[in-house]
């Protein structure tokens, strides 16, 4: 029998982020991972259900609530309400198309120069105006693609 390599990394990542490390986490993990169309709960267990035994679909969604909680994922809002999921936590743009729902990354240079664009002033006004204090900023672009 093969061994998997991303399992160690897998095991590594969740000790790290104090989060039980379990065949079925690491399966769906894995397979969020891998997905770049920032898929729904529901996506995902299409995915993965097939080949994880045990996999039900309150297992995947409260897998994913522990990802988010443990901040090795989070979630993006999708089309009519729905929740997408990305494992890629660090602080980057999307897209997302009005008419077919789909998400997708912004290019991380163009983000990040739209992120550095931002006036540090006015971060720095509505926190004191609000009371609030900003960790980060998350930007959504929402509109509908163009051509193709």
């Amino acid at each position: 029998m093969q061994k998997d390599p991303d399992s160690g990394r897998i095991q590594d990542l969740f000790s790290r982020h104090k989060l039980r490390c379990t065949s079925q986490r690491k399966g769906l993990y894995k397979a969020l991972a891998a997905n770049t169309g920032h898929p729904t709960a529901e996506q995902l267990y299409y995915e993965v259900s097939g080949h994880i035994p045990g996999m039900s679909l309150a297992t995947v969604y409260n897998t994913l609530e522990a990802f988010c909680s443990a901040h090795l994922a989070q979630k993006l809002p999708g089309q009519g309400g729905s929740t997408r999921y990305d494992a890629c936590v660090h602080n980057h743009l999307h897209t997302r198309c009005e008419k077919s729902g789909a998400v997708h990354d912004v290019p991380d240079e163009l983000g990040q120069k739209m992120l550095k664009g931002l006036p540090r002033t006015l971060l720095r006004q509505i926190e004191k105006e609000m009371g609030f204090s900003i960790d980060y900023v998350r930007i959504e672009l929402v509109g509908q693609h163009t051509s193709g």
